[in-house]
Parts: C-alpha cells; sequence; structure tokens
C-alpha cells in the first residue's frame, strides 16, 4: 500500500509538480506517487479551493503550426498499350 499524504502535503506536492519542468507521469514516478492518486487528489483539492472561493488561475500560451500537404495523383489502369488516368478527386 502506498504512503497516505495530508492535503497540504498533496497540495505542495501538486505546487512542485507545477513549477516542474517534468511531465505529470515522471514527476509522479519520481516521487514514488501513483498517476491516479495524484490526478484525483489534484482534481479534488481544484473542488476545495473553488468551494471556498479560492481560484487560480494560469494563463497557458500555446502555438501549434500545422503543415498539410496534399497529393495530386491519378489512377492509373494500364491494360496492354492502353493507358487510363482518372485524376483524383472524380465522381464515381
Amino acid at each position: 500500500m502506498g504512503k497516505r499524504h495530508t492535503n497540504q502535503k498533496w497540495q505542495t506536492l501538486i505546487e512542485q509538480s507545477e513549477s516542474s519542468s517534468l511531465s505529470t507521469l515522471a514527476f509522479c514516478k519520481l516521487n514514488e506517487l501513483d498517476p491516479s492518486t495524484f490526478y484525483a487528489q489534484r482534481q479534488q483539492l481544484k473542488k476545495v479551493d473553488v468551494s471556498q472561493g479560492v481560484v487560480r488561475e494560469e494563463v497557458v500560451e500555446k502555438t501549434t503550426k500545422y503543415q498539410a500537404q496534399i497529393a495530386s495523383a491519378n489512377m492509373t489502369l494500364l491494360v496492354n498499350d492502353v493507358e487510363l488516368s482518372i485524376p483524383q478527386g472524380t465522381v464515381a
């Protein structure tokens, strides 16, 4: 059975996790914590904060770049010396 921590200890662990550069899973492994218990405690403490009127807000800026490459391939049927080429997107 794993260690039992107080809410204050969980709060400290969650704050340490958020300020570290580790992923949550890596942080849990390093601190010998069960990830599912960590997630559950974090969610529970957020509910407690909200019910007590304490709301933590964090602004996270994410930039995602997408690059699409569309191939323009034709379907080609070659029988003997006869070639039939149908462009992509042709309705059946």
